[in-house]
């Protein structure tokens, strides 16, 4: 799994793959690892985001933890309504900052 990461304003941008389930989910935390440990300032884009599963979600929790432990924050941003609905479901959105789009995330941190 290749991660596209893009720097905007000092936050780093990370886009997700299409799925974030319990087939790939150590390769997404393994992959997304160096990324938390040299920003403090993290937007995850779910844009592609098109299958996530517990195990994904669960992924996705590790990951804000981790980069909060350290200082920093983790936000979301460009769900699709079914990913949204599934963070809404399952209480998601009260843990993690979500935003529309990358530029909204962006703007959060100013």
């Amino acid at each position: 799994m290749v991660l596209n990461a893009d720097s905007v304003d000092g936050v780093t941008v990370v886009l997700l793959p299409e799925r974030i389930n319990s087939s790939n989910n150590r390769a997404f935390e393994k992959d997304v690892a160096p990324f938390m440990e040299e920003n403090r300032r993290l937007i995850f884009d779910l844009a592609r985001v098109t299958q996530l599963d517990s195990s994904g979600l669960g992924s996705l929790v590790a990951c804000l933890k981790h980069v909060r432990s350290a200082q920093g924050d983790l936000k979301l941003c460009g769900m699709s309504r079914q990913i949204r609905t599934l963070f809404e479901l399952v209480r998601m959105h009260h843990v993690f900052d979500i935003y529309n789009n990358r530029q909204e995330a962006v703007d959060s941190y100013k």
